[in-house]
């Protein structure tokens, strides 16, 4: 059964109100409070709480405006509609950046409308069940993280949703939660149409089908829902609302991939606080080294099993390394994974291809399919501990005698 949605229909012209009334309620959504507009309609908002809110955008535009970013301010889990005749770019950008989970134009059939009364039951049913705990994530979520610029943070990222969507066996969404720069679309080579901060606010009463419109999906078979272009939109996005976006898609996708920035901020204390596993990312260079460390200790501190910490150690050159045990005994946590230093890496890089899907087979590339399969939960790709086998005794020689041959390093990776 759904439960009751109390819903407030604000626009100023009386004929249109009711036009739009009638299409709603022959959609079975019944309109409880009509309004004109303007401090009538925001001392309704602040009074009564509808659960939907459906405003007509008119000139002058700002008026409707004033409503919306009321609204969304103050009743961030409501749901917000917009509609009017006219329609620009311009337009349906400011709607969406003021929270506006629909905008209806043009004809205003009865169809559109139709529409919005499923998703405003669906939002109802979804939070009906939300607030009685039915409704639980089933896929895992992977939180990469990295207290360093440079280190090959997204590139993981990147390269194990490539992986586990090439492999065919797993679902999954990438989603760039990173406040600083954002670079998983440059690096996948795909155009932003929506963002996270865009999605994030109306995360709890998406539907399936509207919240894979809204997604990019990348030839290996990978969702994406990319960071914003402009970091100032990170201030809309609380990190409840974050954690709310994360839940929602791993109810749709067996792995949730989560990117994030080179320093630990609220925003990747939300994700990880929801996820299932961590990939904690460093290099060899001595400051990567420490904030690795701090950031072990940061992860055991917040009770997370040793086990769902996997640290996965990148070299991102040829040069001499330390050796595992070094690393690990500076970091204070085993290295799950190694990624050697593969020149098809910076190659796949700039041609804004994942090595997994550029170059199959090659070194760096068959450890990140193994790391995809470790966090997704699949068997191993064969092949790998040979990999890494031959790679550690390069790195073994070379701590031995001081050197290794020019051609020796080259085979290794």
């Amino acid at each position: 059964m759904t439960p009751h949605l109390v819903t407030l229909l604000v626009d100023s012209d009386e004929l249109s109100r009711e036009m739009v009334r009638r299409r709603l309620e022959q959609a079975g959504l019944e309109v409880t409070l009509e309004r004109p507009g303007g401090l009538a309609a925001q001392q309704t908002i602040a009074e009564s709480h509808p659960d939907v809110i459906i405003v007509a955008v008119e000139p002058p535009i700002q008026r409707a405006l004033q409503v919306i970013d009321f609204a969304r301010a103050l009743l961030p889990g409501a749901m917000l509609v917009a509609y009017s005749r006219e329609w620009s770019p311009h337009l349906e950008r400011r709607l969406l950046q003021a929270g506006v989970n629909d905008f209806v134009h043009g004809s205003l059939s009865r169809e559109r409308f139709i529409e919005v009364a499923a998703r405003a039951r669906a939002m109802a049913i979804r939070r009906a069940k939300l607030a009685s705990d039915e409704i639980a994530p089933v896929g895992r979520v992977v939180t990469v993280v990295g207290q360093k610029g440079g280190i090959g943070k997204t590139t993981t990222s990147t390269n194990l949703a490539a992986a586990i969507a090439a492999s065919g066996q797993r679902s999954v969404l990438l989603i760039d939660l990173d406040t600083r720069f954002g670079d998983v679309a440059i690096m996948l080579d795909v155009k932003p149409e929506y963002t996270v901060s865009e999605v994030a606010r109306e995360a709890q009463y998406l539907d399936r089908e509207v919240f894979h419109r809204v997604l990019l999906r990348h030839e290996s078979g990978a969702y994406v829902l990319p960071a914003p272009r402009d970091y100032r939109s990170w201030l809309n996005c609380t990190p409840e609302e974050i954690q709310r976006l994360i839940r929602f898609a791993a109810t749709l996708f067996d792995v949730v991939i989560c990117d994030t920035p080179g320093t630990y901020n609220d925003v990747v204390g939300a994700a990880v606080e929801v996820s299932d596993r961590v990939v904690a990312v460093t290099s060899t260079d001595p400051a990567s080294l420490k904030n690795a460390a701090l950031l072990v200790e940061h992860l055991r501190m917040l009770g997370r099993p040793e086990d769902a910490l996997l640290v996965t150690l990148v070299h991102g050159h040829g040069e001499a390394a330390p050796r595992r045990e070094e690393v690990e005994f500076v970091i204070g946590h085993p290295v799950n994974f190694e990624v050697p230093f593969d020149p098809a890496v910076r190659k796949a890089t700039q041609a804004g291809v994942p090595v997994v899907c550029y170059r199959p087979g090659a070194p760096a590339a068959r450890v990140f399919e193994a790391l995809a399969a470790a966090v997704a939960g699949y068997p191993p790709p064969p092949g790998e501990r040979e990999v890494r086998g031959r790679f550690f005794g390069v790195f073994g020689r070379k701590a031995r005698h001081g050197g290794v041959k020019p051609g020796r390093e080259r085979a290794a990776v």
